[in-house]
């Protein structure tokens, strides 16, 4: 069972990842440097100080350029039944950020699955390249807007395709495949306006449809075992599942450096993991865009460093292993998503979508613990 909240990131891919912001959010992706650092009881600071951790999650500005897509060999998205390779032509001129690649996406009223699912390209500029936006209000939109889109490729609902101009930005759709139930329709997208090279670059895209997995499909769930692994954190310190042992409950916050709403819940993670230790309750991460497929990101572990000072985590932030926990990990489809674990490594309780306040995860944990003690209690008297 999965327990939606509506502030998450959505799309992850499946083993590789990359992904984009929930369509409509008001806050820049890059909000990741935004970090709501928490103030210890007692510490003594001026006005300034003391009004700096509020300001800070929606205060100050990004370079949006900076969080596009990254060029990679290839890309999968379960949620968009969709993989792809891109033409060397292409990645070369993502790896300049001569052109973006960037998502876009709205999720269905339930937050079961989508309604559309796109990755666009455009052409950027060196002006728009250096742009910096606020990190509230429409900043980030409108810089998207003033890019000169290329193409598009992404999944729709039968019922959009009269809006296929509106969503793509562009002028010709070209029918690639439907989904199995006939629901989701596949096109790839071109303005015909655009840079002739370009167009034919995207037109040597090799698209592959397969099936869609919704966002309450769980391929792993309650009583599954994450088995095994070996892994690192930021740091370079080696973890393997005995981690687990450490506490009778382990709540596994999985989600990625860019994600606003991944990152304004850290400083509550951190409060969480102190509070809630005399009852045998500890928090890892697990920062999924620390690596790519199954090797090291060393940009991305960076961020995560920045990351775990500025928020003032105080709980590890571990490396994807290289079996992503036992296909665990694999399987998450937006961030932050967050599950609990026993310490003999069982998947206990319910898994959870979306960022929270402290006072919701202190209700949320406080609740699969009372169900973990109603669980051994049953086990123990079947012993008897």
């Amino acid at each position: 069972m999965r327990k939606i909240d509506k502030k998450f990131c959505a799309w992850m891919m499946a083993g590789v990842i990359t992904v984009g912001a929930m369509a409509g959010g008001g806050i820049a992706p890059a909000q990741v440097w935004a970090s709501a650092e928490k103030q210890e009881e007692g510490q003594k600071t001026d006005k300034a100080t003391d009004e700096k951790p509020e300001k800070d999650a929606v205060e100050g500005t990004v370079r949006p350029s900076d969080y596009v897509l990254q060029p990679q060999e290839s890309y999968s998205y379960a949620d968009m039944g969709l993989s792809f390779q891109l033409p060397q032509e292409l990645l070369e001129k993502m790896e300049s950020k001569e052109v973006v690649m960037l998502p876009d996406a709205e999720i269905t009223e339930d937050g079961s699955k989508l309604k559309y699912g796109q990755v666009s390209w455009s052409t950027m500029t060196e002006e728009q390249k250096e742009a910096e936006v606020d990190k509230a209000g429409d900043g980030y939109a409108k810089w998207k807007e003033s890019l000169a889109r290329v193409g598009a490729l992404g999944t729709y609902h039968k019922d959009l395709e009269k809006k296929l101009d509106e969503l793509t930005g562009c002028t010709e759709h070209e029918k690639i495949g439907t989904s199995e139930d006939g629901d989701y329709i596949y096109y790839l997208s071109i303005n015909k306006d655009a840079d002739k090279d370009l167009i034919a670059s995207l037109k040597k895209i090799k698209p592959e449809i397969t099936r869609m997995v919704s966002y309450d499909e769980e391929e792993m769930g309650e009583g599954d075992s994450l088995g095994s692994f070996t892994t690192e954190d930021i740091n370079g310190e080696e973890y393997t599942e005995a981690v687990f042992q450490e506490a009778d409950l382990t709540m596994v916050n999985v989600f990625a450096t860019w994600c606003g709403p991944c990152v304004d819940e850290i400083p509550y993670l951190a409060e969480l993991n102190e509070k809630m230790k005399d009852k045998g309750v500890q928090v890892i991460g697990i920062v999924m865009d620390t690596v790519k497929g199954t090797e090291k990101d060393d940009e991305g572990i960076k961020k995560a460093q920045i990351l775990a000072e500025k928020t003032k985590a105080g709980y590890p932030f571990l490396l994807p292993d290289s079996g992503y926990m036992n296909g665990r990990l694999s399987h998450v489809q937006a961030f932050p998503e967050t599950f609990f674990v026993d310490k003999n490594g069982k998947i206990v309780g319910e898994t959870y979508s979306g960022s929270r306040s402290l006072e919701e995860w202190e209700e949320i944990v406080n609740t699969e613990l009372k169900g973990l003690k109603t669980e051994q209690e049953k086990e123990d008297g079947e012993k008897k």
